[in-house]
C-alpha cells in the first residue's frame, strides 16, 4: 500500500501513540455498549445503575478525549506531510533541466503539486475515522465473545467473508483509478490547451469544435471509470449491510440452537451485532476514499522517484551567479545539439556552430520558420545541452559546474514569454531608474511597479512584452536576448525599439542577441547571422539573407 508506506516514511501516523490513541478510543466506544448492556439487565432486574452510569460516562470522556486527540494530531501530521512533499516536488522540480520537464510533462507535475496532495488531504480524516471504527468492531467482537462463542466465531465468519469479497476486488479497483487518474491528466492538458490557445481557438471553428469533442471524450471516459469504480463500491457497501443484517438475525434465530444461551445474551449479542453496522458502514464507506488517497500517494511517489533522479546540486552556488558578468566575449566552437525522434530516425541537429559574440554588439538572427533559431538560442543560454563541441566564456568552458553562473549573465525575453506579477530575483530596484524606463517604454499610463509587483499585468501582448522588457533592464544582466520581441508592436513603437532603445543598450555596454524578421532595421545590428536547417551563418552588413 503505497499511501502507507508514504505515511510510514514522512510522518507520525502510523506510530504507537496514534495506533494506541485508536485503541484506546475504539475500547472506549465498546465499553460505552457493553455498559448499555449491563444496565438494561439491571433494569430488568430492577437493580441500582448508578455505578453504570459513572462507567458510561466515564467510557464517554474517554472516547471524546482520544478521538478528538487523535483525529487533530493525524491531521496535523497530514498536513505538514504534504507541506514537505510540495516543497520538495518544488524543490526538484526547480533543480530540473528544461528538458526533463518536458519529458516529464507539466500536467503531472501540476496534478503531483495539487490534485493528488489535495486527495490525500481531504482523505486523511476520513481515513482515521475509518481506522478507529474497525478497532471498534475488534472489540466488539471480543466482547460477543465473552457473551457466546457461536456468536463470536459467526461474527467472524460474516466480517472475515466480506474483507475476502473486497480484497478480490481491490486489484480491479486500483486498476481502474489509474485509468482515471492518468485520463484526468490528459484533460488537464485539454483545458490548458483550450486557455492558452484561447485565440487561436477562436479564429477556428472546427479547432474549437475538435478540442471540446476530444475535452468531452475525455471527460466521459473519467466518468465512466469513476462510475464502475463507485459500483463496485456500492455492491460491496449493500452487501455489508446484508451481511450484517443476516449477522442479526443469525443471532436470534441460530445461536440460541447452537448454544445454551440466556435469553439475556441473545439480547446482548443482538445489541452487539446492530452496534457494529455503523462502524461497518463507515469501514466500506471509507474503502473508495482509501483507495483514490492511495493511488494518489502512488502518482506521487512515481513523481517523485522521477525527479529523484535530478542533480540538485547543479545550479550552482548563488553568490558566484555574477561570475561571468565582466566577460569580454563568448566563444562556440563546434557546438551541436540533436532533438529526439523516433527510433530509426534522424532528429533535427543545429550545428555545428563555430561563433565568436564580443560584449557590447548587437547581434540579429533571422531564418525562416523551422530554420532552428530558438533551438539555437535555447542552446546558446544553456536551456538545452550541447552533444557536441565546446561554449566558452573567455577562456573559462562550460560544463555541469558553472552552467548556472553562464545561464545567469543572460536576461531572455522569449516569443512566449511568461510575465511574473512580482519581480522575482531582483531584490533592489531603484524607483527613479524604474520609472524612467516606464517612460521611455511609453507604459506609464498602462502600469506601474511598487514593492516590487506591477499594478496590472492583464494588457495587450505587445504592453505585456514592454514590461518584459523593463523586467530584463532591471535585471543589470550583461546580455538580453529578445525572441521575436518587436514582432508585437506597433510600427511607431518597433521603429523606437530598432532606432532609440538598441543603442541605448550598446552603448551601456549591454550585449544584444535578438532574433528578428525586420529587415528594415537590419542596418542597426553589428553582426547579421542567419539560420537555415540548423546551420549558422553570417550575413554581411547591408546584405540580404536568403
Amino acid at each position: 500500500m503505497k499511501l502507507l508506506a508514504l505515511f510510514r516514511r514522512d510522518a507520525d501516523v502510523l506510530r504507537f501513540r496514534f495506533l494506541l490513541l485508536a485503541a484506546i478510543s475504539g475500547l472506549a466506544n465498546a465499553a460505552v455498549l457493553a455498559t448499555i448492556n449491563v444496565a438494561a439487565q439491571n433494569v430488568s432486574s430492577k437493580q441500582s445503575n448508578l455505578h453504570n452510569l459513572l462507567l458510561f460516562s466515564l467510557a464517554i470522556a474517554i472516547f471524546v478525549v482520544t478521538q478528538k486527540r487523535l483525529m487533530v494530531d493525524v491531521c496535523n501530521q497530514v498536513e505538514h506531510l504534504i507541506h514537505r512533499l510540495r516543497v520538495r516536488l518544488l524543490e526538484r522540480a526547480r533543480h530540473a533541466e528544461f528538458l526533463e520537464i518536458e519529458e516529464i510533462g507539466r500536467s503531472e507535475i501540476y496534478a503531483g503539486l495539487s490534485r493528488e496532495t489535495q486527495v490525500i488531504s481531504q482523505a486523511a480524516p476520513n481515513i482515521i475515522i475509518a481506522v478507529q471504527s474497525a478497532v471498534l468492531v475488534l472489540f466488539t467482537m471480543l466482547y460477543m465473545l465473552t457473551l457466546s462463542m457461536a456468536a463470536f466465531l459467526l461474527s467472524a465468519a460474516f466480517t472475515t467473508l466480506g474483507a475476502a469479497i473486497h480484497l478480490a476486488r481491490s486489484g480491479e479497483v486500483k486498476a481502474q483509478l489509474r485509468q482515471a487518474f492518468a485520463r484526468e491528466n490528459e484533460l488537464v492538458e485539454g483545458f490548458t490547451d483550450m486557455l492558452d490557445g484561447f485565440k487561436e481557438v477562436k479564429m477556428s471553428t472546427t479547432r474549437s469544435l475538435e478540442i471540446a469533442q476530444r475535452v468531452a471524450h475525455v471527460s466521459s471516459d473519467v466518468a465512466t471509470l469513476k462510475i464502475r469504480t463507485q459500483t463496485l463500491y456500492a455492491n460491496d457497501f449493500v452487501m455489508s449491510q446484508v451481511t450484517f443484517f443476516l449477522l442479526t438475525g443469525l443471532m436470534v434465530f441460530v445461536v440460541p440452537s447452537l448454544s445454551q444461551s440466556h435469553v439475556e445474551s441473545v439480547v446482548m449479542t443482538t445489541t452487539a451485532s446492530l452496534f457494529m453496522i455503523g462502524p461497518v458502514s463507515t469501514v466500506v464507506g471509507a474503502l473508495p476514499i482509501f483507495s483514490n488517497a492511495n493511488t494518489a500517494a502512488e502518482s506521487i511517489l512515481e513523481l517523485e522517484e522521477r525527479l529523484s533522479r535530478i542533480d540538485v546540486d547543479r545550479d550552482g552556488d548563488p553568490r558566484q551567479a555574477d561570475h561571468f558578468h565582466g566577460f569580454r566575449r563568448i566563444v562556440l566552437d563546434g557546438l551541436t545539439f540533436r532533438h529526439h525522434a523516433p527510433a530509426g530516425d534522424s532528429g533535427f541537429a543545429v550545428g555545428p556552430i563555430d561563433l565568436t559574440i564580443e560584449r557590447g554588439t548587437v547581434v540579429f538572427i533571422t531564418g525562416g520558420n523551422g530554420s532552428g533559431k530558438t533551438t539555437f538560442i535555447r542552446l546558446l543560454i544553456g536551456l538545452y545541452p550541447a552533444v557536441d563541441g565546446a561554449l566558452r566564456v573567455d577562456e573559462e568552458r562550460i560544463g555541469p559546474e558553472n552552467l548556472a553562473a553562464y545561464r545567469n549573465m543572460f536576461s531572455v525575453i522569449f516569443s512566449d514569454n511568461h510575465l511574473f506579477t512580482e519581480l522575482y530575483g531582483v531584490p533592489d530596484i531603484d524607483q527613479s531608474e524604474a520609472d524612467e524606463l516606464f517612460r521611455l517604454l511609453e507604459m506609464s499610463h498602462k502600469s506601474s511597479l511598487r514593492d516590487r509587483r506591477f499594478s496590472t499585468t492583464r494588457l495587450s501582448g505587445g504592453q505585456r512584452k514592454r514590461l518584459a522588457l523593463i523586467v530584463s533592464l532591471l535585471e543589470k544582466r550583461p546580455i538580453c536576448v529578445f525572441d521575436e520581441w518587436a514582432a508585437d508592436q506597433d510600427p511607431r513603437f518597433r521603429e523606437k525599439f530598432y532606432r532609440v532603445i538598441l543603442p541605448r543598450l550598446r552603448q551601456a555596454g549591454i550585449t544584444v542577441l535578438a532574433i528578428t524578421h525586420d529587415d528594415k532595421y537590419f542596418d542597426t545590428a553589428d553582426v547579421h547571422l542567419h539560420m537555415e536547417d540548423g546551420r549558422l551563418s553570417p550575413v554581411p552588413l547591408g546584405g540580404v539573407a536568403h
